[in-house]
């Protein structure tokens, strides 16, 4: 983000913390239930909003350098992300070519990329290196790569999809609207901390939700988030894309300072949701994404929380912060999530979104276009 945009933010934000204020919509929202409880509605999400719409997955510096490797699920698909020796990205589909078994879990760095089941060996291109007894196989190796998957690497953003036909044109433009901003991050020299996987008892959206408002802090969150930031809140819409910014409790100091002389950064935190609704949490020391997908039926979902850290920031710390919001996201905001589908699913009764949800309202408008 860079210093006339960070100023610009940070005026909106001092404006309504001294007003008492945030940004609203223009009116109240009611949404049926059924978005959250309907088979019809949660086959039609997976479809159009996660296997034919490129995926933000991770961030470019999870593999940062040539020869390392990282396996993650998108959608129930196991999925291979790779750096060949020319530091190219590549994706695949996580299934060694003889038996089916996953090559690789986790993260990290090797020569070679061997399924555990048999011993079969791959590089990083998908190529079939090596297989113990060769010579009991008439198929060539020319024919047993590993299956791939379109793939981009935009704003040090990670995109790929499980369409197969996808014009690579599309994952490429998919962050449109917000690359200049992204870029300015340096996402790609960014370097991983830690990913969380979670299972869910409640509806993606309802998980996704939880990210985009701060109305919850006071309650939710009073013991946590709420002692360090206020939930005064701004946001702007960008092509499919948002992005939202709420304030440390400190900034109220700025209206002390001249303009001129404010540091060039944000005094608070920076959500970027990406379409369809993956949330990229951006602070000081690094940045976390938020990941929520549709699971086995409506009320299921998975979960990732994945963290960097940003170059020169005291590694500690920011594992610190890493760990601070995982542990609430965890504790607080997965806790809260399958009370509310289970709620939903008795009462079978509309969702509420106030005013002071914009975010809210605008994604689940998106969300439900992509359906009709």
């Amino acid at each position: 983000m860079n210093r006339e945009t960070a100023t610009a933010l940070n005026r909106r934000l001092l404006a309504h913390v001294t007003n008492g204020t945030t940004e609203l919509a223009d009116s109240e929202a009611r949404l049926s239930c059924d978005i959250l409880l309907d088979a019809a509605v949660h086959a039609l999400e997976r479809d159009r909003l996660f296997t034919h719409t490129p995926q933000p997955v991770a961030f470019s510096g999870e593999l940062p350098e040539p020869l390392t490797s990282l396996a993650i699920t998108v959608l129930d698909t196991p999925v291979l992300l790779t750096r060949n020796t020319a530091g190219q990205l590549r994706a695949f589909i996580n299934a060694c070519r003889h038996r089916g078994a996953q090559i690789s879990h986790g993260s990290g760095a090797n020569r070679s990329l061997v399924c555990p089941f048999h011993g079969w060996a791959y590089d990083h291109d998908g190529a079939l290196k090596g297989r113990p007894g060769d010579s009991y196989f008439c198929t060539d190796a020319d024919q047993l790569k590993l299956q791939p998957l379109p793939v981009s690497e935009q704003c040090g953003v990670v995109f790929v999809t499980l369409q197969t036909g996808m014009p690579q044109a599309d994952l490429d433009n998919a962050p449109a609207g917000l690359q200049q901003e992204l870029k300015s991050y340096g996402f790609h020299e960014y370097r991983a901390i830690e990913r969380r996987e979670f299972e869910v008892a409640a509806n993606w959206k309802l998980v996704t939700d939880l990210s985009l408002e701060s109305y919850h802090f006071a309650a939710l969150h009073r013991n946590s988030v709420a002692k360090l930031l206020e939930s005064n809140a701004v946001f702007d819409v960008i092509g499919r894309h948002s992005r939202w910014a709420f304030p440390l409790q400190t900034i109220s100091e700025l209206s002390n300072t001249e303009e001129s002389a404010w540091p060039g950064i944000l005094q608070g935190s920076c959500t970027y949701t990406l379409y369809p609704g993956v949330m990229f949490v951006v602070n000081a020391l690094g940045a976390q994404m938020i990941r929520a997908e549709p699971g086995k039926d409506p009320g299921h979902c998975r979960v990732t929380y994945a963290g960097v850290s940003k170059p020169g920031s005291d590694l500690d710390q920011a594992r610190l912060a890493y760990e601070f919001g995982g542990d609430v996201f965890e504790n607080e905001d997965l806790a809260i999530a399958p009370q509310c589908q289970q709620g939903i699913a008795a009462s079978r009764a509309d969702l509420i979104i106030g005013r002071n949800e914009p975010l809210l309202q605008f994604w689940h408008e998106q969300w439900q276009a992509a359906i009709e």
